[in-house]
């Protein structure tokens, strides 16, 4: 089983370009891929050191741009280990020396006599092409709370010009980057938080059809865009949700996918919208502005039904005629229009 789980992590890695390094349970290196060893070619791989052994290599070799590693090394070390310890599931971003940002995958496989790995993919040209990044920091990566690793000075730059609380994410929920409004929402934890670095929804039942778009998604064939209602503990507002392509399929190039910007509306925080705009813009009847302007604010069918003392069956009426009219796709595609229009027109 174990040879079996080794080798098709060797040829993951292998199809990604990435650098791959096996440790047993007791932390020993006990296999690294071809490109594993030429980005380290001064370590010895042949002798199995411990992992704490290529760290020292890497420190003594200068290998990260990180300076205050170089200040206290045992202290860099000793949390390290802690974190290795600690997390069964990772991902953050280093920077090298010599000009490279890599983002690491670390998992650990506690069903395989836990053993655990790390796949470093290097993100350099990536960030310049996306992001027009165009150099290193020296400085550490930034960190918000214990589990949410974020670029500072690379991608964040871009999703704070975003006038929503958003993110990068890859496979998985996975998230590769946030801004400020989505830390904030994250760390509130009320509807969605993060867990081992990926972004997760609280309640089960949510979380389970999440994590089966989020699959299509990130298939080579899979639907394009998600939407989702996200229930919170603290409001009877709803978070909308959605993850939509950073690029084109064309110009993809992460392992069988792409990089998804999810994008999180709060309803309740958002400006009022006055339904004559909706009128305009959307050129439909006032009722229906009245019905899709309820959607924006989050209230569900049943509670738009109860303010306007029809039957639900009236408003789904209404949801019908607003999607002919507007080319959406659903409720959640009306109230996103809704809340964009809001943000910008809205009192």
């Amino acid at each position: 089983m174990i040879s079996t789980a080794m080798g098709k992590l060797l040829d993951r890695a292998e199809r990604v370009g990435a650098a791959l390094v096996i440790c047993d349970g007791k932390d020993k290196i006990i296999r690294v891929n071809n490109k594993h060893a030429q980005i380290y070619n001064f370590v010895d791989f042949n002798a199995q050191p411990t992992f704490e052994d290529f760290l020292w290599s890497n420190i003594h070799n200068r290998k990260m741009a990180n300076k205050k590693i170089y200040e206290n090394p045992q202290a860099w070390l000793k949390s390290s280990a802690v974190y290795r310890d600690t997390y069964d599931y990772h991902q953050f971003v280093t920077h090298h020396m010599d000009g490279r940002v890599v983002l690491v995958f670390y998992e650990k496989v506690n069903d395989l006599e836990k053993w655990s790995y790390q796949i470093r993919i290097d993100i350099t040209n990536e960030m310049r092409a996306r992001f027009g990044w165009n150099g290193v920091t020296s400085e550490p990566v930034h960190w918000q709370g214990l589990s949410t690793p974020y670029f500072m000075g690379s991608s964040s730059g871009f999703l704070e010009t975003v006038p929503a609380a958003s993110g990068l994410i890859l496979a998985r929920g996975l998230l590769l980057d946030a801004n400020r409004a989505l830390l904030t929402i994250l760390n509130d934890a009320d509807g969605l938080r993060v867990v081992d670095g990926r972004v997760t929804v609280r309640t089960w039942s949510e979380q389970a059809t999440f994590s089966k778009r989020l699959e299509r998604f990130f298939s080579l064939t899979g639907q394009r865009r998600i939407s989702l209602r996200v229930s919170r503990l603290d409001s009877t507002e709803a978070y909308f949700l959605t993850v939509t392509p950073l690029l084109d399929r064309g110009r993809e190039t992460w392992e069988g996918g792409h990089v998804g910007v999810l994008t999180v509306a709060n309803p309740a925080a958002m400006p009022a919208v006055d339904p004559s705009l909706l009128v305009e813009f959307f050129e439909i009847t006032w009722t229906e502005a009245e019905v899709a302007a309820a959607l924006g604010r989050g209230q569900s069918t049943a509670k738009i039904a109860e303010c306007r003392g029809v039957q639900v069956n009236t408003i789904h009426a209404h949801i019908k005629s607003i999607l002919r009219k507007t080319g959406c796709t659903g409720q959640i595609d009306i109230a996103r229009r809704v809340v964009d229009i809001a943000r910008v027109f809205g009192s």
